[in-house]
């Protein structure tokens, strides 16, 4: 954008400021344009920033963004109500079934769309608080000197991330899964979207009230040792004698007061009398006993002779196959002979090693089929067959998804 274009933006803005904010508020429900358009207005949904749908008037998911962006004000910033969008979800869940049966495609899409800006709403929110936390953290934990306004703020960030997590639990796998009722629309939106990033940032929030109670305690400690030292050094200031008998004299001084390694060196020490001491120095180096020579070897080692080694001594050893080409094999030659698909699973079931979990055998198919995709992509060419994974449903306490099974199928030729 050019600097006109800035400028323009924000004459429109503010211009219809007041109409934008009763958008904002309205949120889903939209309001109804005003008998005169002006032209602002208009520019703004020329530029997709205002939407107009079934005569009613809401704001673009950009522009809602950037006005959440914007009025964030760290912790203190006003948190959505979780339980009121989880009312909303199922509210839009209903009206999407409801409009679906009756055949009414503009509504099914509206409702949908509703949904979905319902979810991201939740998904931001999340993002926004971990990376005003991770901020916080980073940024030095608050603007104060003060240890307690220190200490009081990382107690409000915690206890805001514990609530936060404790609201998390509101969605769950078992919740959202019967307002699909197996809807492809809903599961892509709810499950998938929705679930997936409530696992995910679950997770980073559990880690980030992890570093903070690490830092609260860190806090805490630095400023007991920073109180020490100023004792100490006020002391030492006002003429005062720090007296280590009393340590020395306790049971475990070893402890408290080891000994330094001292190096084996010194330099003789002459006074006015330095012809004494250095003759007594000189007895006291011959009194010494004579250095230890070590004694020398009886014969010398002859050096090794080179030995001629023939050709055939270093011959190259075959590499073993991998145990999973055998199998992959067996399963083409059968998904040429039938033209279906194979089952990973039932093959080992029926041909592969029972000491063997299936978990192990499809971990190494997987591995070997992607190693053979790598040299095909490597000389220019692709494979004709490619492994389809069957995921498990997402768990509650995790954003990782189990493969439960691989399918051998065909690559179609374009």
């Amino acid at each position: 954008m050019k600097a006109e274009d800035w400028v323009r933006l924000g004459e429109h803005l503010k211009a219809n400021a007041d109409l934008l904010e009763a958008m904002a508020l309205a949120d889903e429900t939209g309001i109804t344009p005003p008998e005169r358009m002006t032209k602002g207005l208009s520019w703004l949904m020329s530029k997709g920033l205002v939407e107009e749908d079934s005569d009613l008037l809401h704001l673009s998911g950009l522009l809602l963004d950037v006005g959440a962006q914007i009025s964030i004000q760290g912790f203190d910033r006003v948190a959505p109500d979780l339980k009121e969008i989880l009312i909303s979800i199922e509210e839009g869940c209903e009206a999407y079934h409801g409009a679906k049966a009756a055949g009414e495609p503009a509504e099914t899409e509206r409702h949908l769309r509703r949904v979905t800006n319902t979810t991201r709403q939740v998904v931001q929110h999340l993002r926004n608080e971990q990376n005003v936390t991770r901020a916080f953290i980073e940024g030095g934990y608050g603007f104060s000197v003060r240890l307690t306004d220190r200490i009081r703020d990382i107690k409000n960030a915690i206890d805001r991330l514990k609530r936060l997590h404790e609201k998390l639990g509101l969605f769950t796998h078992t919740g959202l899964l019967p307002l699909t009722r197996s809807d492809r629309a809903l599961r892509g939106k709810l499950i998938d979207g929705l679930l997936g990033a409530v696992s995910r940032n679950r997770f980073a929030l559990d880690e980030m009230i992890g570093r903070l109670d690490r830092l609260s305690l860190t806090v805490r400690k630095r400023n007991k040792m920073r109180q020490v030292a100023q004792a100490v050094d006020a002391h030492l200031q006002g003429g005062g004698v720090i007296d280590l008998e009393p340590l020395l004299e306790r049971l475990d001084a070893a402890v408290w007061a080891g000994a330094a390694p001292l190096s084996l060196g010194g330099n003789a020490f002459c006074d006015v009398h330095a012809g004494e001491n250095l003759e007594q120095l000189e007895l006291l180096i011959a009194s010494l006993p004579a250095p230890k020579v070590k004694a020398a070897p009886a014969a010398a080692a002859q050096e090794r002779e080179s030995k001629f080694v023939p050709s055939g001594a270093n011959q190259e050893k075959e590499l073993e196959k991998p145990f999973v080409r055998a199998h992959l094999e067996a399963m083409l030659r059968e998904l040429i002979a039938t033209g279906k698909p194979q089952s990973a699973t039932a093959y080992w079931q029926d041909c592969g090693d029972p000491d063997i979990p299936d978990g192990i055998w499809l971990y190494a198919l997987d591995g070997y089929a992607q190693l053979q995709a790598a040299f095909a992509k490597a000389n220019g060419k692709k494979l004709n067959y490619r492994l389809v994974p069957t995921l498990a449903p997402h768990s509650r306490l995790s954003a990782n998804r189990r493969v439960l099974e691989l399918t051998l199928d065909r690559v179609s030729r374009r």
